[in-house]
């Protein structure tokens, strides 16, 4: 499978990658970062990020990026890249030992398809298309394209369909998507979710249909314990958790452009106005508040900012100033379109198209503006006091930012926007001198914040220290040229290597195979991997070089080097029983020393 698919291939939906020589090179999909620091190396088949120390192939970077175990990303692997999978004779899994994971996303494009039908041929559903073409005001092309459906009032009439598909009780249980007693094994007593109500569903950022959401119709029940709730969206399950994905993340990625923004909407049905006028790269939070880890799957896709469209009510302006720190932290430039008062997106972009932006897009607010404006709407009538307030809050927001450079950039800019020269704050003798000088004690009392790239540093000299360990050099040494591998087997004592580290125990289980005759090809070492911490132990030796003028002789160097180590360890452990034990006993433990002395001043005689 791995020779199959490129790793390229496997990334580009989480990280936005560019390439550089004969690898890519991206923002780390693991954390937040403004240098880029992941690397792919397609040909070698693994990945490093030096900002975390991750490293692996395709199946560890699967099994990191949607928390799954090993065989759960064989599976996803395979039916993303419509792989078959054949196992041992009698050893294949049987439906219900699938992975829940796998299940959960089959009743999940089961149900979608179910709803969608709903929606297009069901009679009872003529007045939820009528609802959709005429009060929403989308045509029905849309509503096929995004799959819109339907989920009927009947109380039983999926689970009835999920019978005859011969769906597993456990998927079913797992899959909010009904309600059911936790040993509930009767079919029909498993009751709908979602009933009478628009279903919108809700995709990751692969494109799989996870959960959905569902919009309160006339249709709705009054049985229905949500009625009342205009919105509802699926609950957390194994494969949906709604803080982590953003409605509309599988489409946008796909259209924006290298230097584009994002535009950042409140609801999935904006989202899908966005779309039905040429604003593709439109996405919204689930209904929530927008999250840290939803802003780091927007990082991934490096965009230049986020084009913030908010309801021009109070609460639209409270979500924006929720924004900021958020933000700030996660370095991205959000600019904030606000909309005059009483005013919907959706109305305006329904009756007016995209043209509708334009004007509101030079007219958008960055972080800070919007930070000042509201707390200081009338800023000549406030006293010294009050400005000193509202700068030392922005100040304290800029301090979420990592880089020295840009929380310079947003001081000067709050101070510009209270009518203060930032520049005058810094002359001595300034009638607004006292405000940084305040504001500097107050800065060393916090915690200080190191550079992203002074940590990206540190992160990659930590590393570094591998290349002087020599078990590390050697296994090093044997992947990249195995040809020598075979002599090196026959010339090393296995005691020599520790097997209490993962590089050692990699190394001796490297040279049992060379031993044997076994290794074909050492960029295809499957058979050797038993932990997740030998695929990163791989893939730091696959991404970093070293400086080679003679491969045999650096293999002898670290072979003698291991026999040194092994014989000092072994003189120090000798010396230390000798002083616990009585002088009667301890001459057989000193000849033993002497013996390794001689051993020490004899070098070891290798030809390979």
């Amino acid at each position: 499978m791995k020779h199959q698919i490129s790793l390229v291939d496997i990334v580009s939906p989480y990280v936005q990658l560019k390439r550089t020589g004969r690898s890519w090179k991206g923002l780390s999909p693991f954390t937040q970062e403004k240098t880029p620091s992941f690397y792919v190396h397609p040909d070698r088949g693994f990945y490093k990020c030096f900002s975390t120390g991750e490293g692996g192939d395709l199946f560890t970077f699967v099994m990191k990026m949607e928390n799954l175990e090993f065989i759960e990303a064989v599976e996803f692997i395979a039916e993303k890249f419509s792989i078959n999978l054949e196992y041992e004779k009698g050893k294949g899994p049987s439906r219900d030992a699938i992975s829940l994971r796998k299940q959960l996303l089959e009743i999940h494009e089961l149900a979608t398809n179910w709803y969608h039908d709903q929606f297009i041929k069901n009679k009872e559903a003529t007045a939820v298309r009528d609802y959709w073409t005429h009060e929403r005001g989308f045509d029905m092309k849309l509503a096929v394209e995004f799959k819109i459906g339907y989920a009927p009032a009947s109380l039983n009439a999926f689970a009835q369909f999920c019978l005859e598909r011969k769906i597993s009780l456990a998927a079913m249980h797992r899959s909010g998507l009904f309600y059911a007693r936790e040993n509930e094994s009767d079919y029909t007593r498993f009751k709908s979710r979602f009933r009478g109500r628009l279903m919108i569903p809700i995709r990751d950022v692969q494109g799989r249909v996870v959960a959905f959401t569902a919009r309160q119709l006339p249709q709705t029940p009054n049985d229905d314990p949500a009625r009342e709730a205009k919105y509802v969206n699926s609950p957390e399950t194994p494969i949906f958790h709604k803080g982590r994905i953003l409605f509309g993340i599988d489409h946008a990625r796909t259209h924006i452009k290298e230097g584009g923004s994002f535009l950042l909407v409140e609801g999935q049905l904006d989202a899908i106005r966005c779309w039905s006028v040429g604003l593709h790269t439109a996405v919204a939070p689930q209904g929530t508040a927008l999250t840290d880890e939803q802003l780091t799957l927007i990082r991934r896709y490096d965009p230049k900012s986020v084009e913030c469209l908010l309801d021009g009510d109070a609460a639209g302006r409270k979500a924006a100033l929720n924004y900021i720190p958020m933000a700030l932290k996660a370095a991205l430039d959000f600019r904030y379109l606000l909309l005059p008062e009483k005013t919907d997106p959706d109305d305006l972009l329904r009756e007016q198209g995209s043209d509708a932006l334009n004007k509101i897009k030079g007219q958008a607010w960055s972080s800070m503006e919007l930070y000042v404006n509201t707390h200081a709407p009338n800023v000549n009538k406030l006293s010294p006091e009050e400005k000193k307030k509202v700068l030392y809050g922005a100040f304290e927001l800029v301090q979420l930012i990592d880089s020295a450079v840009l929380r310079e950039d947003y001081r000067n800019e709050a101070a510009r926007l209270l009518g203060w020269s930032y520049a005058d704050m810094v002359r001595s003798g300034s009638k607004t001198h006292k405000i940084l000088e305040d504001y500097n004690r107050w800065l060393t009392q916090k915690p200080s914040i190191q550079e992203n790239e002074t940590v990206q540093q540190i992160s990659i000299a930590d590393t570094d220290g591998l290349l002087t360990q020599v078990t590390w050099e050697l296994l090093w040494l044997l992947l990249h040229f195995p040809k020598h591998g075979s002599a090196v087997s026959e010339n090393i004592d296995y005691d020599w290597i520790n097997a209490v580290s993962p590089t050692g125990r990699l190394l001796r289980r490297l040279l049992a195979e060379f031993r044997e005759g076994l290794i074909e090809n050492t960029l295809n070492l499957e058979s050797l991997i038993e932990t997740i911490e030998d695929r990163k132990l791989l893939a730091e030796i696959n991404t970093r070089d070293l400086e080679v003028d003679s491969p045999k002789v650096q293999i002898i160097n670290c072979i003698k080097t291991l026999y040194r180590n092994y014989l000092f360890e072994q003189k120090q452990k000798l010396e230390e029983k000798i002083t616990n034990t009585d002088p009667d006993d301890a001459l057989p433990l000193m000849r033993k020393v002497s013996q390794i002395r001689k051993a020490l001043n004899q070098p070891l005689q290798i030809e390979l």
